[in-house]
């Protein structure tokens, strides 16, 4: 499923939007880290935590907006934040850091609404008692995820940038790439339409996973 699940990504996002959005994320994070030297050292850890998360959000946001793409700043629920997304075509694209040791995205009610597009990637559970799930026929919900480094390590920088195509339940990934796989994944030539398949790909291999 990998290899569809990044073709499907590279047809229907730019280019231009990935090497924007590591070129501003990298800088938020080293801004974040200059910015938080000001402070204490008592204080200076959990403000650098939440610098990062403000100005990757706006980064996010920026890169969208640079390369055409619908980007908005949505309130959480309940109410009281706001959350990074980003449109393109039927993509949905949130963020989230996640520490150097492990991967698993913190769950928040925004980052479920992005990867509920994911639950057709997954087996259908029937009962007997429940009704049958509804799941949606398009889209795909990613996260654009940056790895903090560890605290013995410098903080300037990010430890990686990732794409990651989260579980429905946020529990694991379908996939989680490094962005620099889906960039390379573009290609130059390709610059005439050809069919895509990659949705159609995806479909026979649920069905025949779901058939074994």
């Amino acid at each position: 499923m990998k290899p569809e699940l990044i073709e499907y990504i590279v047809s229907r996002t730019p280019l231009q939007f990935w090497t924007r959005a590591v070129e501003l994320l990298e800088e938020a994070f080293f801004e974040a880290y200059q910015h938080a030297e000001t402070f204490e050292e008592s204080e200076r850890a959990r403000i650098c935590g939440q610098l990062r998360h403000y100005r990757q959000n706006a980064a996010i946001r920026a890169a969208g907006e640079d390369t055409g793409l619908t980007a908005a700043a949505p309130h959480t629920e309940p109410k009281g934040e706001r959350y990074a997304l980003v449109a393109s075509e039927d993509i949905r694209l949130g963020r989230v850091a996640v520490p150097f040791n492990d991967n698993q995205p913190r769950p928040a009610n925004h980052r479920k609404m992005i990867a509920a597009l994911n639950s057709r990637l997954e087996p259908v559970n029937l009962s007997l008692f429940d009704p049958t799930p509804i799941r949606p026929k398009d889209g795909l919900g990613c996260l654009v995820v940056t790895v903090n480094p560890p605290r013995f390590e410098p903080q300037s920088t990010p430890a990686a940038i990732l794409i990651g195509v989260p579980f429905s339940n946020l529990r694991g990934w379908h996939l989680l790439e490094p962005v620099s796989s889906i960039i390379a994944a573009y290609r130059e030539e390709q610059e005439i339409k050809v069919p895509d398949n990659a949705w159609a790909t995806l479909k026979v291999q649920l069905i025949e996973k779901e058939n074994e």
